[in-house]
């Protein structure tokens, strides 16, 4: 299955059953460090698997900051994809709980600024952007000062980002 870049998705912590476009019950609920967080540096622990036709969705969960992370593997355990985080259409609930989860985004709200910067995945910022360009993005949407030239250059990728990625960038 081909899963776009645009695809909505949701997870059900208690279920664990991912649901992109139908409901995608876990295939094992085993937990394994299975990356480190693109947020916060900390380690992600696998939730559920997930096998749909020849590809592998690991959804795992940040050990520290508590994002939700679903990854794309192929069937010989190749990475291939994350999902990002903003593709996430609603909130579900921790289990046992009506609390929504941390990371989720609303259905319809817009994420932007500093938590749009932290849902996207740092591979992808650093496709287009360079360190010191990201650094810049990142102080700006926290509000601190940063180096207005890099800051510039940034700018003028973002629309070179929105359209390879999807996002559009307004820090």
């Amino acid at each position: 299955m081909n899963i776009p870049d645009t695809t909505k998705y949701t997870y059900d912590h208690k279920k664990k059953t991912l649901h992109i476009e139908h409901q995608i019950p876990a295939a094992e609920s085993e937990e394994n460090e299975v990356g480190t967080c693109s947020k916060c540096r900390s380690p992600i622990v696998s939730l559920s698997y997930h096998a749909i036709d020849k590809e592998f969705i690991i959804v795992g969960k940040c050990t520290k900051c508590g994002k939700l992370t679903a990854n794309i593997y192929d069937q010989d355990w190749n990475w291939v994809r994350e999902i990002p985080n903003s593709h996430f259409s609603r909130y579900v609930a921790k289990a046992g709980t009506s609390t929504p989860m941390k990371n989720e985004v609303e259905e319809g709200q817009q994420l932007s600024g500093l938590e749009l910067l932290e849902s996207i995945p740092e591979k992808q910022l650093h496709t287009v952007f360079s360190s010191t360009e990201i650094t810049a993005m990142f102080a700006r949407a926290k509000g601190e000062s940063c180096v207005r030239q890099y800051l510039y250059n940034a700018r003028k990728k973002y629309q070179k980002f929105e359209d390879i990625f999807g996002f559009k960038i307004e820090v």
